[in-house]
């Protein structure tokens, strides 16, 4: 599939749909989006997930890779191999949105077998109220804050983001959860790499940068991504008692 971004246009009232972006490369865990958990590869488990919200009407799987693709269509979901040149995540969510009739699309990342409604109701909600952009935050703890791994996110006193830093500022744990109308994510995709966003390699300076608002709802509980194979195993464990079936 090679598509044009989202014109902005489209958009069922108050529909929403999740893109799940999976990448084939990735350095710490090669073909993270195929290892197995319970028996099916990871991706299914991110989209089994989302499927199941209820605050979801529809969910797509963007990848750059047709064994990623057929790991979800076989199992009876939806996916698009994107063969465009693709920067982020969220460049291949709005290549894939063209594929979706919905006012508003969730960016869910395709390593978070673990998600649910208590972390994509909120992105909804502040979406349905008004807010062009929307990401969560959790609480952090002191060994987070010192870590660069750990993103942090300071809010002014509206709930929107002041600055995200992979620095020890004060603040709260960034959570990689987004929300767009499909107006802003054809939009932010299109602005040039800003000088914080390089600096701190976090692309939603950029949108900062460009003068778009971002609003940042809070979460119960942090996100459990897998990105090491220690991740993976502690996730299997988690599984072990719970078989999925396909």
């Amino acid at each position: 599939m090679s598509a044009s971004f989202p014109k902005g246009s489209r958009g069922a009232p108050d529909r929403v749909a999740a893109v799940i972006p999976a990448r084939r490369g990735s350095t710490r865990l090669p073909e993270k989006p195929l290892a197995l958990l319970a028996g099916h590869p990871l991706v299914w488990h991110v989209y089994r997930a989302v499927a199941a919200s209820a605050v979801v009407d529809e969910v797509l799987v963007a990848t750059d890779d047709a064994a990623i693709a057929a790991a979800v269509t076989e199992r009876g979901g939806r996916a698009v191999v994107v063969d465009a040149p693709c920067a982020s995540g969220t460049e291949r969510v709005a290549h894939a949105a063209v594929e979706l009739d919905a006012r508003f699309v969730l960016n869910v990342q395709g390593d978070e077998p673990f998600v649910a409604d208590d972390l994509l109701a909120p992105l909804v909600e502040r979406l349905r109220a008004g807010a062009d952009i929307a990401t969560l935050c959790a609480p952090i703890d002191a060994e987070r804050r010192g870590a660069r791994s750990a993103v942090k996110v300071v809010r002014d006193a509206a709930g929107n983001a002041l600055y995200f830093s992979r620095a020890p500022i004060p603040g709260e744990l960034h959570l990689g959860l987004y929300g767009f109308t499909r107006q802003a994510l054809a939009a932010v995709v299109r602005l040039p790499r800003g000088r914080l966003a390089a600096a701190e390699d976090l692309e939603q300076l950029s949108w900062l940068e460009a003068g778009w608002r971002i609003a940042v709802a809070n979460a119960p509980r942090a996100t459990i991504s897998i990105d090491t194979p220690e991740d993976l195993a502690a996730a299997r464990a988690r599984l072990e008692a719970a078989p999925v079936r396909a």
